[in-house]
């Protein structure tokens, strides 16, 4: 009988782990993005009047995919991780987009800079989480299908 190895053992998180880390993640991100607002709630000092309104909605695009994935990921595992894997590259290319200054053409401050890297690392471990849920999801339906057969 082969034994896993230290690292397949580590790659191998619980279901439930695996959602506990994708709610951790976004709770993470979503208290990230009210610090992002301007004051005196966060820590954004640029004029908004600057902002296109497609960025606006692109925004409120990851904010409906982000709370989206709270429910589905214990309702519907799969589409609950995908959305999360979704929320995650939505939220690293608007960071990209305002440090390319494609958002705004004034320059992110210090702060804010951090606070978006922050979100960075936050929607990385949301990834990981969420594949891990959906490879979670994928065994659980393999050995279903194994015990039905």
């Amino acid at each position: 009988m082969k034994t896993p190895s230290k690292i397949e053992h580590f790659n191998k998180l619980t279901s439930s782990s695996a959602k506990r880390g994708v709610l951790a993640s976004i709770i993470a991100i979503l208290i990230l993005t009210v610090l992002e607002f301007p004051p005196p709630i966060g820590f954004e000092t640029r004029p908004q009047s600057d902002v296109s309104p497609i960025w606006l909605v692109f925004f409120l695009v990851i904010l409906v995919v982000e709370i989206a994935t709270i429910p589905l990921i214990y309702k519907i595992q799969r589409i609950g991780s995908g959305l999360g894997i979704l929320a995650a590259i939505l939220n690293i290319l608007q960071v990209i987009a305002d440090q390319a200054h494609l958002m705004q053409p004034e320059v992110a401050p210090l702060g804010y800079s951090l606070l978006e890297s922050m979100v960075v690392i936050a929607s990385v471990a949301l990834v990981y989480f969420s594949w891990s849920a959906l490879k979670s999801a994928k065994r659980t339906e393999k050995n279903l299908l194994k015990v039905q057969s």
